[in-house]
């Protein structure tokens, strides 16, 4: 502590995730000091999520092979001289200056070097009933399930694409959930396309062979090329109309067929959490089978801004694996900086293989256009401003089929989710043959009180 609200630090680390874990971990053993900024409960983020303390399951969530370098990861964290700080929401962000809010108070990070592991937040696909109740994302079922031990229904329908479908499908079956079906909207070609990409990493195939296991054991079925169609109830989701795809992903309306359900999980693959970055004005780039618009990064992970280094998904998708192998390439390079460590080169090498491992996921189970198809006129297409697919249509024929030109006929995009959630969708859906407008960052990143940004800490 420097001051009232003031902490000090030779680097700040935003996300307890895999990455930012790994960076601290790295760090902190080469005798630098670090504090981990998370927003939640415990270390872990999302896929090493685990429960607040005091809670009891009262079931035990299957967890693939992968875990338990997790495990590992987070048991060396807490052995180690790493201050972490829970319940942090970062708001804003300078070089060598970080802002957050905790327990009501506005509080600043003061730092040397930052290292940028915020994550990614799920990609939603509209298609008509998704703003249900009921109707939740493949993420928000895991938090649910392994972040608070609470089922979100009793007959769910899992759909989408990409890896995040099947630890969804085993969380949800573990906790106790029937999984009525699980839809890949990807054709089962994609999955010999992945296999061919990865089959020198023995960690991932070890992952692919505990998923089929665990589907097999429980009876459930993966049915390749299908998706949901729509979403119906009563004041929340009781039915949902599904079907098979095409090979351009439209639907085939004479495969429909409705099941009975009570919660649906759609997950449709990440977006990189880029906003940070963006205040902190390093340079991105649009990738669209890493998610969309990622920082841009050297060999040892270090942004355009010199001090600032990013890590796992703001890098582009792909996974626990890539993640940790990033912090720990960016926490040497910072260590090298810092002290008169050198750094490893292996370190980048075995990153680097790691992503290029994740990337051959991500191309087999990019999103096939006619996906889209499945939006109707009268379907929103952005939940903030309850914005319909045909209002959005018109005000790109108005203002220019660009996102900010449906943004200025209709708002779409300008609700809390600053785009988040549509912005990526309104692109597809709207803007044939356009590369996506990058996503304007504005103060606060996350929803703050307005004391927090008018009592800002000085140092």
């Amino acid at each position: 502590m420097s001051g009232a609200r003031v902490l000090e630090a030779q680097v700040g680390i935003v996300g307890a995730g895999p990455g930012g874990m790994a960076a601290a971990l790295h760090l902190a053993r080469a005798g630098i000091t670090v504090v981990l900024l998370d927003e939640g409960f415990r270390a872990g983020g999302q896929i090493y999520r685990q429960l607040p303390e005091g809670y009891d399951a009262g079931h035990r969530i299957s967890e693939p092979p992968s875990h338990r370098a997790g495990n590992h990861l987070l048991d060396a964290v807490a052995r180690e001289r790493i201050r972490i700080v829970h319940g942090a929401t970062v708001w804003n962000a300078r070089p060598g200056q970080i802002y957050y809010e905790q327990n009501n108070e506005s509080w600043l990070l003061a730092c040397e070097q930052i290292v940028l592991a915020p994550g990614a937040y799920d990609r939603c696909v509209p298609f008509p009933g998704w703003t249900l109740p009921g109707v939740i994302t493949a993420g928000a079922a895991q938090v649910m399930v392994r972040g608070f031990a609470v089922a979100p229904g009793q007959r769910a329908l899992v759909c989408g694409t990409g890896p995040l479908l099947l630890p969804t499908v085993t969380a949800l079956a573990s906790a106790g959930v029937k999984v009525v079906a699980a839809l890949e909207a990807a054709p089962r070609s994609a999955m010999w396309a992945a296999l061919r990409g990865v089959i020198g990493n023995g960690a991932r195939m070890r992952e692919a062979l505990f998923y089929a296991r665990s589907l097999l054991r429980r009876g459930i079925r993966l049915q390749w090329g299908a998706s949901v169609f729509a979403a119906d109830g009563d004041g929340r989701v009781q039915s949902a109309l599904i079907g098979k795809l095409d090979q351009q992903g439209a639907p085939r309306p004479e495969t429909a067929r409705r099941i009975e359900v009570d919660v649906i999980c759609a997950g449709f693959g990440l977006v990189p959490a880029i906003e940070l970055g963006l205040l902190l004005s390093c340079a991105a780039r649009y990738d669209a089978p890493r998610g969309g618009h990622c920082l841009v990064v050297d060999e040892q992970q270090r942004t355009s801004v010199d001090s600032v280094y990013a890590v796992g998904e703001i890098v582009g998708i792909g996974g626990a694996e890539v993640a940790m192998a990033e912090g720990r390439v960016a926490g040497a390079a910072i260590a090298a900086r810092l002290t008169s460590v050198s750094f490893d080169p292996r370190l980048a090498l075995h990153a680097r293989s790691e992503r290029r491992a994740a990337d051959a996921m991500l191309r087999a189970f990019q999103l096939r256009p006619g996906l889209f198809s499945i939006c109707k006129p009268d379907t929103v297409v952005c939940r903030c401003e309850d914005v319909t697919s045909s209002q959005a249509a018109a005000a790109g024929e108005l203002y220019g089929r660009t996102t900010r030109g449906i943004k200025m006929g209709c708002r779409a995009g300008m609700g809390p989710c600053q785009a988040r959630i549509c912005g990526l969708n309104l692109h597809d859906i709207f803007c044939d043959g356009v590369e996506p407008d990058l996503p304007v960052a504005q103060v606060p990143v996350k929803p703050v009180r307005t004391a927090t940004m008018i009592d800002v800490p000085r140092r």
